[in-house]
């Protein structure tokens, strides 16, 4: 069975090697010093490196340094799915391109001392339940406990395993899910797959911002893709800073615009 896991951190770390199959995985940001305490598989020296390829290497798996988004989403095309990300935007992405290629998923999350398990391969969808709330608590505000996440990935092993979804799984207790009529993606709606909503900035439990454009240029001015608080992609930057302001600020300075 093919698996495509998108997301490398703390879920990811524990549910990755578990995964029996061809196992493909996919993260967008980099290994910061503050990661190593929960995140198991990553070093010191780790620090500064792709989590994708840290974790790829390190384990032997194909993997891909990206940002998931509608342009590049069909690298999700396999037998299964696994959500190890910390985004709305990134796991309705997900939800729909999966809608629409028939491809079941496992979402997992962990906020705090809250986790979430549920597998998607019937009638409802991701959407049938979650809707674009804002202003949310996140693991940047909560964190993440540790005994939380280490269950979410052991249901999450068990429902990849089975196949069969019991619902979504919250702390031991187990919730009936059934389609919401309503629904949007399960009428044939897509808005993130036709590109019709943007992603966070933000990374969760980063100090890093996320700017999207062309870099090839800048990224042809050094040898090494990190630069003081820059990490330089083809398609992406990533400041480290506190605010968003001070990000562009760095950025308007570091590339003279």
């Amino acid at each position: 069975m093919k698996i495509a896991v998108v997301g490398c951190g703390t879920t990811g770390n524990l549910i990755i090697p578990k995964l029996k199959g061809e196992v493909f995985i996919i993260d967008r940001d980099i290994i910061e010093e503050k990661n190593i305490e929960r995140q198991v598989l990553f070093e010191k020296q780790d620090v500064g490196k792709p989590k994708a390829e840290v974790l790829g290497r390190k384990l032997n798996l194909k993997f891909k340094v990206i940002d998931l988004d509608h342009k590049n989403v069909s690298v999700l095309k396999s037998d299964l799915v696994v959500d190890c990300t910390d985004n709305l935007e990134t796991r309705f992405l997900i939800n729909e391109y999966c809608r629409k290629n028939k491809i079941p998923w496992v979402y997992t999350g962990v906020v705090g001392d809250l986790g979430r398990v549920l597998l998607f391969n019937g009638d409802f969808c991701f959407r049938c339940l979650f809707t674009e709330v804002k202003g949310l608590d996140t693991c940047t505000t909560l964190g993440i406990d540790m005994s939380v996440a280490k269950n979410v990935a052991k249901v999450a092993i068990e429902e990849i395993t089975k196949m069969k979804s019991r619902g979504l799984w919250m702390n031991g207790d187990w919730v009936k899910v059934k389609k919401n009529e309503t629904c949007p993606v399960c009428k044939g709606k897509y808005d993130f797959l036709e590109g019709k909503r943007s992603s966070n900035v933000k990374f969760c439990g980063s100090s890093r911002f996320q700017f999207k454009g062309d870099y090839r240029e800048v990224k042809n001015k050094y040898s090494e893709n990190v630069v003081g608080d820059f990490y330089v992609f083809d398609d992406r930057i990533l400041v480290k800073a506190e605010t968003i302001r001070e990000a562009r600020k760095k950025l308007s300075v570091f590339i003279g615009v």
